[in-house]
C-alpha cells in the first residue's frame, strides 16, 4: 500500500490539514503579576491581548492557566487556574 500514489497524496493532505489547525487550548503561565503578563508557547502576552474569567481574581507568579486562543492566537481567553493533583 505504501506504493499507492492516491495514499501518498491522503498523506500529504493529512498532514497540511493538521498544520493548518489552530489549538482548541493552550496552557500559559504567569511570569509577572503587575502587570499582568504571560507566557504563552514561547510568546509574551500582555494584559491587553487576553481576557479572563470574572471569577478569577488574582495571578500569582507561576500560575498555570488554561486558555482560548482567539483572533487567530492573537488573543486569548483565561478560562481557568490550572494545578497539580
Amino acid at each position: 500500500m505504501e506504493d499507492n500514489p492516491f495514499s501518498k497524496i491522503v498523506k500529504v493532505i493529512r498532514q497540511d490539514n493538521m498544520a493548518q489547525m489552530t489549538a482548541t487550548f493552550r496552557i500559559g503561565t504567569i511570569i509577572s503579576e503587575d502587570p499582568v503578563i504571560l507566557d504563552v508557547a514561547g510568546t509574551i502576552q500582555d494584559e491587553k491581548s487576553v481576557l479572563k474569567n470574572s471569577l478569577i481574581n488574582r495571578f500569582e507568579v507561576g500560575d498555570k492557566l488554561l486558555l482560548a486562543p482567539i483572533e487567530e492566537e492573537q488573543r486569548y481567553i483565561i478560562i481557568c487556574k490550572v494545578v497539580s493533583i
